[in-house]
């Protein structure tokens, strides 16, 4: 079984047992249910915290994912000795711990698993915006000028400047005597899919050829634009990057049905602590059944507040958050407020705007999520 984002499982013939311990003979039903995004975690409800020395900690996750199935509908399992290998697809290719859950409690297992992380050949890098940063004050630029009809991207900025950030001295034009004398006529662009707006940039002319790294130095109207374009097409390929291939593919076995996390724990760097109250104005009697959420959009980490937990609320200081709710019958709010007027007061209420309609798919919370 493969899915569309590159995720794949295989379950080897005759492993799979009734609730006797009988070979399953009929036909199996396979629920396949894979968690990515922070939509994907949100509208879950799967507790995101791992607890450790009675202190609860937030997940950093890479995939998650629950397996289930069934026959003549009733729960199949493993038989003792029996695998299922799972290749997860995964955004990162960093090391993180492996985790089962229990179910019935919510809480989670470390599992003694290592996992290779392998490229996804399938993986196309221009699917995937890239967030922009402006210029950087001090750096080196090239001013040079050549056509750039054939880049529809950068066609809408009003003047660009390359601003280098190749690290090796074969990409460094001040390491090159000839690069300055000579006249380029022949210019081309590949893009790293490293950064924004960053390409390698190939200059030739008869007999030469230098091959330098730059990124269009961005500011302005110009960074504007490029950031409102991030936003829209971050938008637009949040709502399909279920059917997107993912960059990387981790590999696990595991002797049974459940829900499996790859995570880290996600220790924050500047905590805030306080105590915590939040008003939602006319819809303030739905508060006490609301679910409160932090989510760190750069980290990929989503903090659960239930009401017991609003007493020991924080925000990380180091790091861009946003704050949500959801409320019952599926109504969304979020905090439109600059989340910095809480730090250094022990306790705040935070003012929630309860969005008007209600989240009726995965696609509405994505576009929520994207647009904080």
């Amino acid at each position: 079984m493969e899915t569309p984002n590159g995720s794949s499982i295989y379950i080897p013939a005759n492993i799979l047992v009734d609730e006797n311990g009988n070979p399953v003979t009929s036909s199996v039903e396979l629920s396949f249910v894979q968690y990515h995004s922070l939509s994907d975690i949100v509208a879950s409800g799967v507790p995101m915290t791992y607890d450790s020395a009675g202190t609860s900690y937030p997940f950093e996750s890479a995939g998650m994912f629950s397996l289930h199935a069934s026959a003549d509908k009733k729960p199949v399992s493993v038989k003792e000795g029996g695998a299922i290998d799972v290749n997860l697809a995964s955004d990162k290719n960093e090391p993180f711990n492996f985790y089962e859950m229990d179910e019935k409690t919510g809480h989670w297992t470390f599992e003694n698993n290592p996992q290779p992380v392998l490229s996804n050949q399938r993986f196309d890098p221009s699917t995937r915006p890239i967030k922009p940063e402006p210029a950087t004050n001090g750096a080196f630029v090239l001013d040079i000028n050549f056509d750039l009809s054939s880049y529809s991207e950068l066609s809408v900025f009003s003047g660009i400047v390359w601003e280098y950030t190749g690290t090796h001295d074969s990409l460094d034009p001040r390491k090159n005597k000839t690069v300055g004398s000579t006249r380029w006529t022949d210019f081309s662009l590949a893009p790293t899919y490293d950064k924004a707006y960053e390409y390698f940039l190939t200059m030739k002319t008869k007999g030469k050829e230098f091959t330098t790294r730059v990124k269009a130095a961005l500011n302005g109207n110009d960074f504007d634009k490029a950031l409102a374009d991030f936003q829209q097409k971050k938008i637009e390929v949040a709502q399909k990057m279920d059917d997107l291939q993912k960059p990387y593919i981790r590999s696990v076995s595991i002797d049974g049905f459940g829900t499996y996390n790859y995570d880290y724990i996600h220790q924050m760097k500047e905590p805030e602590p306080m105590i915590a109250d939040f008003d939602f104005g006319t819809k303030n009697n739905d508060k006490d059944k609301s679910l409160i959420f932090v989510v760190y959009p750069e980290a990929d980490v989503v903090v659960q507040y239930p009401k017991d937990m609003w007493g020991n609320f924080a925000l990380d200081k180091s790091q861009d958050s946003k704050l949500l709710a959801v409320m019952p019958g599926n109504y969304i709010a979020v905090c439109k407020n600059d989340l910095s007027q809480s730090f250094g007061k022990k306790n705040h209420t935070f003012k929630m705007d309860v969005l008007p309609d209600k989240v009726t798919e995965k696609n509405d919370l994505e576009r929520i999520i994207a647009g904080l």
